[in-house]
C-alpha cells in the first residue's frame, strides 16, 4: 500500500494562477495524480519568477518550480481545437476533481460550467476559485495581488499611523484561497465518497482572506471599534531586529530579563491595565537592554523566562535555521535543466504518509502524449463509492458523522476545530476553569457584564457549532472521562505546548493505544520536535520568525508585522486540510495517525516566493512599500475621507494608457520617459504623485469603479466597518447572524466556500462556558448520574470559570 495519503485521488487542474496551483500542490504532496491542463503559453503562473539569474523561462519560474512539483503537465488549445475540448471532457468524467480558476466565458466555451461538469461526471468534486466568486456585484471585476489584499482587511491596519497602508508582498490572499480550496475539496470528496454525489463549491480570494481574521468585523459590530495602524512594535538589535510580545504581563519575569529586578515593585507595572498604559516607557526600557545584544541572544534569554520571543528572521536566517534543520523542514528535488533544488516544506508532518514532492515541476506539456493516447487515469477510481452506495444530503453538512474532542485554546486550533464543525463535524470542546479558553476581547457593547466569559466576540467567533464542556484532565476522574471521550473520536485537536501534553500523559502513543482509529494532531509554534520544540509563541511571533515581516514596510530595512496573529489562520486552516487527509487515509487503512503541525513552517509555505528567490538566486528579500518589483505603477494612494485609500496596479502598457484616460489625463500616456514598464519604474515617484492629485478628490469606492470600468485592477482599502455593510458580500451571504443567549443576534463571517449540495451552516452557537456538560457526559458518553457527581466532588468539573476581564488587544 501506498506510503502517501491520497493515493490514487485523480485532480485535474485548470489554474493560470497561485490560488488554484496551491490549492492541488496541497493535495499533490498528499499523494494526489493532478494533471495540470494549460495553455500552448503555458499557465500565467510559469511567467511570474523569480527566474534563475532573473532569465524568464517558462520551465523555471521559482513559484513555478514549487507549486508544481509532482503534477503533470498537459498542452490544449482550448479556444480554437474542437478535438482539444473533447479530450478536456474526457478528462472530466474520470477525474475525482478538478480545480480551476476561469472567467465566466472561458468557463462557459470549453464546457466547464457546473451544470455542464456534473453532467458529464455526477461524482466529480468541482471547485471555482476566483477572487470575487461566481456571484455578486463584484463577480467580473480585475484583481491583482495588491487589490486582493486592500479588500482582505489586513493592509488597512498594517503600517504606519501617519503613513500609507502597507501591502504584504507575496501572493497571500491567493495562498489562502488555494489552503481554503484544498480543505473544501477534501470536504466534498468526503461527502462524494459515501453517497455517490459530487457538487461544485464557489470559492473567492476575498472572502478565504476575511477568514483569516480573529476580531476584524466583531470589534466594529460588538464594541463599534476602527481597528487602526499601530506602527512598528518590534525591538532593535545589535544585528536586527526581535520580537516579544506584548498581551501578556511578564512582570517580574521581563524585569529580570533586562537585569532590572527592582522594577518589578514599581507602581507603573504593577496591573495589567498598568502595564497597556505604560506600555511605551517600559518598551524603551526593554529596547534599551536588547539594542546591545544580538537579536538570537536576547530570544535565548527570553525563552529561558518563558517569555513568548522571536527573532524577526530573513529568508536567510529561514533558510539557516537550525530548528527547520532539525525536523528536516526543507525539500529537494532533481529538477530537470537545474539539477537540485530545494524547496520550502510541508505546512504539516504526518506520522504514517509525509507530505512531500513526489517529483519535479514538469515541463510545459511534458505529459501530453500521454493524454492523447488515452493513457491518463485508465479504468475506475478508487474514491468512486463501493457498488450500492447511494444517498443524498441530509442537510448535516458533507462532514456529517466526523466526532472531534478539541482541546484548545486562542485562535489556530479553535479554528481548525470550527471549520470542521461548519460542515457538520460534531466537536466537543473541553475547557478548564482554572484557564478556559481565550474568553476575553470585543464584548457585546464593549460592556463585559456579569457573564463577560460568554460575551467575547473573539470566543464567539471561533468556537460556534461546538459543544462545550468543563473537564479538568489532570485529575485521575477527569482523565477518565477524557479517555472515554478519546474512544468516542475520530479526531483529537489540541493546541498546547508540547510539554503540556506530555506531562498530562496524553500523547499519540499513549491515545492510540485507547483508539487505534483516532487522528490526532497537535499545533505548537514550532512543532513537537527540535530544539526550539519548547519555546513559548503566539502568532504574531511567528510573523516576525517566519520571515513574513522582513519583507513588510517601507524601505529596505523595515520590518512590520500585520497588526495582529496572523500565523494562526493559517496553521489552522492547514490543520483541517491535514485531518481530512489523514481521515481518507484511515478509510483505506483502518489507522489513524498523528498530525505534528508548527505554526513557523505553515506560515514559511506562504514565504514561497521569496525563499525560492534566495534558493535560487541568492537573493534576500526586503520591504518594498506597495511597489511591485516589475509591475508599474502599483501603490496605495490617500482618497477623501478619513484615512481611505486606494490600491492599484498597472500591468502592461496598454492598462497604463487606460489608467491615463479614466483619470482625464491622456498625455501622460504620450511621455516617451513612461511608455514602458522600465521607464515607469524609473519615474514611479513622479507617477505617484500625478495619481495622487486624482484619487485626492475622490471617494476610494468611486476611484476604483471608475478604473474597473476602463480595465485597470484598483480597489479600495478597505476598514472594517465597510466591510460589515458591503453589498458584494452580503449579496453572497457571507455575513451571517449568529443567536447567542448572553451577547444576542449579531452577524459574524461565515463561509468562504459555496457548497451546491452541502453548504455550511449555523446550527449551535459559541457555547457558554460548561453548557453541555450534561448532554456530553449522559447522552454522549453514558455517564451515570452518581460518575458526573464523583467529577463534581474531585474538582473535575467547574462551572465558574476563572477569566479575567481583558475588553481590546
Amino acid at each position: 500500500m501506498s506510503d502517501t495519503a491520497l493515493s490514487g485521488l485523480r485532480v485535474l487542474e485548470l489554474s493560470e494562477g497561485v490560488a488554484g496551483a496551491y490549492c492541488t500542490k496541497l493535495l499533490a504532496d498528499l499523494g494526489a495524480d493532478v494533471l495540470k491542463v494549460e495553455r500552448p503559453q503555458g499557465a500565467r503562473l510559469r511567467h511570474l519568477g523569480p527566474f534563475p539569474g532573473d532569465a524568464p523561462h517558462p520551465d523555471r519560474g521559482g513559484l513555478h518550480l514549487y507549486l508544481d512539483a509532482g503534477k503533470r503537465s498537459c498542452v490544449l488549445d482550448l479556444d480554437s481545437d474542437a478535438s482539444a475540448r473533447q479530450t478536456l471532457r474526457s478528462l472530466v468524467a474520470r477525474a475525482d476533481v478538478l480545480v480551476e480558476d476561469l472567467d465566466s466565458s472561458r468557463r462557459a466555451a470549453w464546457g466547464l460550467s457546473p451544470e455542464e461538469t456534473v453532467r458529464l461526471n455526477g461524482r466529480l468534486v468541482h471547485l471555482s476559485v476566483t477572487p470575487f466568486g461566481l456571484t455578486g456585484p463584484l463577480r467580473d471585476w480585475l484583481s491583482d495581488e495588491i487589490t486582493d489584499w486592500a479588500l482582505g482587511g489586513y493592509m488597512y491596519f498594517t503600517g504606519e499611523p501617519a503613513r500609507e497602508p502597507l501591502h504584504i508582498p507575496g501572493h497571500q490572499a491567493a495562498f489562502h484561497a488555494g489552503m481554503h480550496g484544498a480543505f473544501a475539496v477534501l470536504a466534498g470528496l468526503w461527502h462524494a465518497r459515501r453517497t455517490g454525489e459530487g457538487q461544485h463549491i464557489d470559492l473567492s480570494h476575498w472572502e478565504a482572506t476575511l477568514l483569516a481574521h480573529a476580531w476584524l468585523t466583531a470589534a466594529w459590530t460588538h464594541c463599534g471599534v476602527v481597528l487602526r495602524r499601530r506602527g512598528m512594535d518590534f525591538l532593535r538589535c545589535r544585528d536586527g531586529w526581535a520580537y516579544i510580545f506584548r498581551g501578556i504581563m511578564y512582570s517580574p519575569h521581563l524585569f529580570i530579563l533586562v537585569e532590572r529586578p527592582e522594577l518589578a515593585e514599581d507602581e507603573r507595572w504593577d496591573s495589567f491595565q498598568k502595564w497597556i498604559d505604560n506600555g511605551p516607557a517600559l518598551w524603551a526600557l526593554v529596547e534599551e537592554w536588547t539594542s546591545q545584544r544580538s537579536k538570537h541572544e536576547v530570544v535565548a534569554k527570553a525563552q529561558e523566562l518563558r517569555i513568548a520571543a522571536t527573532p524577526v528572521n530573513t529568508v536567510a536566517d529561514l533558510a539557516a535555521s537550525p530548528q527547520l534543520q532539525a525536523r528536516g523542514w526543507f525539500q529537494e528535488v532533481e529538477q530537470p535543466g537545474l539539477g537540485r533544488v530545494r524547496l520550502p516544506g510541508a505546512p504539516y508532518k504526518l506520522s504514517e504518509t509525509p507530505a512531500r514532492p513526489r517529483g519535479p515541476a514538469p515541463s510545459l506539456g511534458e505529459h501530453t502524449e500521454q493524454v492523447t493516447r488515452g493513457e491518463v487515469w485508465p479504468g475506475e477510481s478508487r474514491y468512486r463509492p463501493a457498488a450500492g452506495v447511494r444517498g443524498g444530503s441530509d442537510g448535516g453538512g458533507p462532514l456529517a458523522g466526523i466526532k472531534v474532542v478539541e482541546m484548545t485554546a486562542n485562535w489556530a486550533g479553535p479554528l481548525t476545530g470550527r471549520l470542521l464543525a461548519d460542515l457538520g463535524a460534531t466537536v466537543v470542546k473541553i475547557e478548564i476553569a482554572s484557564r478556559p479558553a481565550t474568553r476575553a476581547l470585543y464584548y457585546v457593547g464593549a460592556e463585559p457584564g456579569k457573564y463577560h466569559y460568554n460575551r467575547s466576540g473573539y470566543f464567539n467567533k471561533m468556537n460556534r457549532n461546538k459543544y462545550g464542556i468543563s473537564l479538568d484532565v489532570s485529575r485521575p476522574k477527569g482523565r477518565e472521562v477524557f479517555l472515554r471521550l478519546i474512544r468516542w473520536a475520530d479526531v483529537f485537536i489540541e493546541n498546547n505546548s508540547p510539554r503540556v501534553v506530555r506531562n498530562l500523559g496524553i500523547t499519540y502513543d499513549v491515545l492510540s493505544q485507547i483508539n487505534p482509529r483516532l487522528v490526532m494532531i497537535s499545533e505548537s509554534g514550532f512543532g513537537a520536535t527540535g530544539p526550539e520544540a519548547d519555546y513559548v509563541a503566539f502568532g504574531s511571533n511567528i510573523e516576525a520568525s517566519c520571515g513574513l515581516a522582513s519583507v513588510v514596510g517601507y524601505r529596505p530595512g523595515d520590518a512590520y508585522r500585520t497588526g495582529s496573529f496572523y500565523a494562526d489562520p493559517i496553521a489552522g486552516t492547514h490543520g483541517a486540510v491535514a485531518v481530512l487527509a489523514a481521515l481518507h487515509r484511515r478509510e483505506e487503512t483502518g489507522r489513524g495517525q498523528y498530525i505534528d503541525l508548527a505554526l513557523q513552517e505553515a506560515a514559511a509555505c506562504f514565504m514561497a516566493e521569496f525563499l525560492m528567490d534566495y534558493f535560487l538566486n541568492g537573493r534576500v528579500a526586503q520591504a518594498r512599500g506597495n511597489r511591485h518589483p516589475r509591475y508599474a505603477p502599483q501603490g496605495c494612494y490617500p482618497c477623501l475621507g478619513e484615512d481611505a485609500w486606494l490600491a492599484l496596479c498597472v500591468r502592461s502598457d496598454e492598462e497604463w494608457r487606460r489608467l491615463c484616460a479614466a483619470v482625464g489625463h491622456p498625455e501622460w500616456a504620450e511621455r516617451p520617459e513612461l511608455a514602458s514598464e522600465e521607464g515607469r519604474r524609473q519615474h514611479h515617484d513622479e507617477i505617484d504623485a500625478l495619481i495622487r492629485s486624482w484619487t485626492e478628490g475622490m471617494d476610494h469606492w468611486e476611484a476604483a469603479r471608475i478604473l474597473q470600468q476602463a480595465g485597470v485592477p484598483a480597489a479600495p482599502v478597505l476598514r472594517n466597518w465597510e466591510i460589515v455593510w458591503n453589498e458584494h458580500l452580503y449579496e453572497r451571504g457571507y455575513l451571517v447572524p449568529v443567536r447567542q443567549p448572553d451577547a444576542g443576534v449579531l452577524p459574524y463571517p461565515g463561509f468562504p466556500w459555496k457548497f451546491s449540495r452541502t453548504p455550511g451552516s449555523v446550527r449551535l452557537p459559541a457555547p457558554r462556558f460548561a453548557e453541555h456538560n450534561r448532554f456530553v457526559f449522559r447522552e454522549l458518553l453514558g455517564l451515570s448520574d452518581d460518575e458526573i457527581r464523583q467529577l463534581e466532588e474531585e474538582g473535575s468539573v467547574d462551572t465558574n470559570p476563572q477569566q479575567f476581564v481583558v475588553k481590546f488587544l
